[in-house]
């Protein structure tokens, strides 16, 4: 009887550490859909470790994962800043696409949820640098090279958020698979 239970015991360990897993990825995924799936992530990572009295992950992966988030954070405020900047935009053009970025996103989410916050992101990163270069300038070839790169840059940024989000959550997932297995 006490294999029977044993055996059961151990299969709801792995299956709610592949629900765990799969909940991880997916938060990950969202950080591409502008939605604070990192975060959630870190939160989800806590929540596992506090199951197994913070001792399946450990605070110094947690703090690991914690900072890559953090900075991701920062590269996706200025990346999209500094690329478009550095791409030949004026002050009104890094504005534009800033606040575009987040009106998009935000005006996005009800049209589609999930799929309207990013591709709002893009359009209103592109429409942002465009209205701020040519409030400015007036001219709207360069006004909308200036929002292409706008784009680009948003994309950079998502990007490199998520796979900064990405690789904390491989940190955490295998350290708690290192324990389930019975490693360190």
């Amino acid at each position: 009887m006490e294999g029977a239970l044993a055996t059961a015991g151990s299969v709801g360990q792995w299956t709610a550490a592949i629900v765990w897993i799969a909940l991880l990825a997916a938060s990950c995924f969202a950080v591409l859909l502008a939605l604070p799936g990192g975060w959630i992530a870190l939160a989800l990572a806590v929540l596992y470790d506090l199951a197994y009295g913070f001792h399946a992950i450990g605070w110094p992966r947690l703090l690991v994962f914690a900072a890559l988030l953090g900075i991701g954070e920062v590269v996706e405020a200025l990346l999209g800043s500094v690329w478009v900047a550095r791409k030949g935009a004026s002050r009104q053009g890094v504005v534009g696409a800033f606040v575009g970025g987040i009106a998009g996103a935000v005006l996005g989410t009800p049209v589609v949820p999930v799929l309207g916050t990013l591709v709002g992101g893009f359009a209103g990163a592109f429409a942002g640098a465009v209205l701020g270069e040519y409030a400015r300038d007036r001219r709207l070839e360069p006004s909308l090279r200036v929002g292409a790169h706008a784009t680009t840059g948003r994309f950079l940024a998502v990007t490199v958020k998520g796979a900064l989000a990405t690789a904390g959550a491989v940190v955490v997932a295998g350290a708690a698979f290192e324990t389930l297995t019975g490693g360190s």
